[in-house]
């Protein structure tokens, strides 16, 4: 008789939970994670200078003891991206990779001297990207029998590239140069903007130079990459809600920007007595590198500030506290005024199954 000798599973130590800090991750899992580094993927041309504000020994959460003089309007500019569907062609024996997509770009003013804010531009864009150096015509997809109205895929853009994220990089950079050109359009605007407006770009400025009158902001909500390290790493770990690291340098070939990190939300919400972990709630700013020393300290100061009063709240937005609440809103409008993936995704495929019987002339 043959006896197989399984080895028992050891049991897992109380201590398992705490010894790793494992804490939960609030967001919905229907959306990318908050916090996603991976330290393989941190890119090594970026240079941090820590030292930007204050000392490494100095370094220690900060929150100015006077209130700072605050924005009397503040521009929140953002913009939806989605491809509509993906496609392949063939020149020769060379495989072409190329998308349709919608971008949605849009502005909420918020006047803080009246507490109201409104919905000041929403503009939709259907492009056609295409790798290879080959680019793809101006394309009306036709309406089925029981709807109305063309799709008019005007925007078409390409590039030497041709791989198979070529499509969605060559969308992606459509979508920030024309949340870009909103915001300096929108600056000059002197009947819809006054004096003392901070404009907040809701993602990272990737060195885009934003040609307005006004400070501009990039708030960057999802975390890829570790910028601090060791006690600096700390410190922002420590940080509680309305509190600010000192400020930092990122450089690369790109250019510069000068960033820190602060924790948003509600005193009320404690991240630790709803065993959440100790990153929640952290979100970072990105500033243009040739503001001067003063004055990026007076933007950082009014922001510890402004940004927790307008975090969202769990009970209305699953990505709180980082997504911003006239940001949120922007953005269920702007995903209204791309219209059904679903049926445009259908349509799609209509045309081009028709165009693979019946070429286009």
């Amino acid at each position: 008789m043959t006896t197989n000798l399984i080895k028992p599973i050891e049991p897992i130590a109380d201590n398992f939970w705490s010894e790793y800090n494992i804490r939960l991750e609030p967001w919905s899992i229907g959306y990318d994670a908050p916090v996603s580094i991976n330290p393989e993927e941190i890119p090594t041309n970026d240079k941090v200078n820590t030292e930007f504000e204050v000392g490494n020994g100095e370094w220690q959460p900060m929150r100015p003891a006077i209130a700072p003089e605050l924005p009397h309007q503040i521009l929140f500019i953002d913009g939806r991206l989605r491809i509509d569907a993906n496609f392949l062609g063939r020149r020769d024996d060379e495989i072409l990779y190329g998308a349709f997509a919608t971008i949605s770009v849009g502005a909420v003013l918020v006047d803080r001297t009246i507490s109201r804010a409104k919905c000041v531009a929403t503009e939709v864009t259907r492009i056609i990207a295409l790798g290879g150096n080959l680019t793809p015509p101006p394309t009306s997809i036709p309406c089925p029998m029981s709807g109305r109205g063309n799709l008019r895929y005007d925007r078409c853009l390409t590039s030497s590239n041709n791989q198979p994220d070529t499509p969605s990089q060559l969308v992606q950079g459509e979508m920030l140069d024309e949340e870009l050109r909103i915001a300096n359009a929108l600056s000059v605007n002197k009947e819809l903007i006054k004096d003392n407006t901070l404009i907040v770009r809701d993602g990272p400025l990737l060195y885009r130079v934003y040609q307005t009158p006004f400070d501009t902001i990039g708030y960057v909500k999802t975390m890829g990459k570790a910028y601090l390290k060791g006690e600096n790493a700390q410190v922002l770990r420590s940080l509680k809600v309305g509190e600010r690291t000192p400020i930092f340098r990122i450089s690369n070939s790109n250019g510069s920007n000068l960033s820190w990190y602060l924790r948003s939300g509600s005193k009320d919400l404690n991240y630790k007595k709803l065993g959440y972990h100790d990153l929640h709630g952290i979100i970072r700013i990105d500033l243009d590198g040739a503001i001067p020393l003063e004055r990026a300290k007076a933007i950082a100061d009014q922001s510890t500030y402004l940004i927790p009063q307008y975090a969202s709240h769990p009970t209305r937005d699953p990505r709180a506290p980082q997504n911003l609440t006239p940001v949120g809103a922007l953005e269920k409008e702007l995903g209204r005024r791309m219209g059904s993936r679903e049926l445009i995704s259908r349509r799609l495929r209509d045309f081009l199954a028709d165009s693979a019987y019946n070429p286009v002339e």
